[in-house]
């Protein structure tokens, strides 16, 4: 009987990979520069003077994560994804939106596509991050991140299920569906807002779609929010990027118009462009220019223009070091009485991922 149950349990145990093989990764990315800085508090926001810090995010924005699948068998896997922001310069990790703040997923995927929910990116971010000259880096001050993606829309209200009431870029309670079909990527997401006042309260809704052929790749995005008392705000998105050889263009213009009061709106534009360029297996450029316009009842228009540029040192996949330097030249009142009319940085930094 003893050798019974071991061929038994030997039996077992290797028919149970053929049908739940799984696995969990650790994985992060850690970002520090020292930098200084004209026209720039520590946090970016106008200044009458100059800076010098050490701050994280300078490159790519530094975070820690799990994430993991399992084969269910017949080409249906289970996935999920926990990603929170860390704050290399003070030592933190999350931020006022949650513990993880960035992603907390779980979700199935098969030949049909994937189904994910949770917390996790608008469609709108997604495409904004697909077509960003530089690479989704630098958040606190590139404005296809800030503006388009909605991580820093300057609006005062919560729009979405957010947990912030200056950021729309994540949302929580939402279902995402995206599934490829030839040279075709169609998104679809929903947001729960959860409120007992009625379902156009702090929801959002959204649809994207993706066109990929050769060495062009083509996104585009739009989702609405609604504010605690249903005032909308509406976002989109539509950008390229074109690849020969070692060289990328990148093209993408975002807008979005915020309901802001009964009687008042405000209007974001945002035109990016910019281009990667491999010099060498270990060093790189990349540069990108931003126009952002302002439009908002009652008042002046205002905005800025700004470039943002790289020098990447590659010392092996994983680590390189990098020399930041941006410019900005703001127009109406955009950064505030009293603060300068051109902001400059320049930034030292190293970039570590596992």
């Amino acid at each position: 009987m003893k050798k019974i149950s071991t061929l038994a349990l030997l039996a077992m145990g290797a028919a149970l990979p053929a049908f739940a093989q799984s696995n969990v990764t650790i994985y992060g990315i850690v970002d520090i520069a020292a930098r200084t800085q004209s026209g720039l508090t520590a946090g970016y926001a106008g200044a009458p003077n100059s800076t010098s810090v050490v701050n994280s995010g300078v490159g790519p924005t530094s975070r820690w994560g799990v994430r993991g699948q399992e084969d269910l068998g017949g080409g249906l896997q289970a996935t999920f994804n926990l990603e929170s922001t860390l704050g290399v310069d003070a030592g933190t990790s999350g931020s006022p939106a949650g513990f993880f703040d960035r992603a907390a997923v779980v979700g199935l995927a098969g030949k049909w596509g994937a189904v994910t929910a949770g917390r996790q990116n608008t469609l709108v971010a997604d495409s904004a991050g697909i077509a960003d000259p530089i690479g989704l880096r630098f958040a606190g001050l590139n404005p296809n991140i800030q503006v388009t993606s909605l991580t820093g829309h300057r609006l005062g209200k919560e729009y979405g299920a957010t947990n912030s009431d200056g950021s729309s870029n994540r949302v929580n309670n939402s279902i995402k569906y995206s599934g490829t079909f030839g040279g075709l990527t169609a998104r679809a997401m929903y947001s729960f807002g959860e409120s007992a006042a009625g379902s156009q309260r702090l929801d959002s809704k959204g649809l994207g779609l993706n066109y990929a052929a050769g060495d062009l790749l083509l996104t585009s995005a739009y989702t609405q929010f609604h504010d605690a008392n249903g005032l909308a705000l509406d976002a989109a998105t539509i950008g390229g990027v074109w690849t020969s050889g070692k060289l990328r263009l990148i093209l993408n213009f975002g807008r979005n118009q915020a309901d802001t009061s009964a009687t008042t709106q405000t209007t974001n534009k945002v035109l990016a462009a910019g281009a990667n360029y491999a010099v060498s297996n270990q060093i790189s450029l990349n540069g990108g220019y931003y126009k952002v316009d302002r439009e908002r009842t009652g008042l002046q228009d205002d905005g800025f223009t700004r470039l943002i540029g790289f020098v990447d040192y590659h010392l092996s996949r994983r680590t390189k070091l990098y020399l930041e330097l941006d410019t900005t030249k703001w127009k109406g009142n955009y950064q505030g009485v009293g603060n300068k009319e051109r902001s400059n940085g320049l930034s030292l930094g190293v970039t570590h991922s596992f």
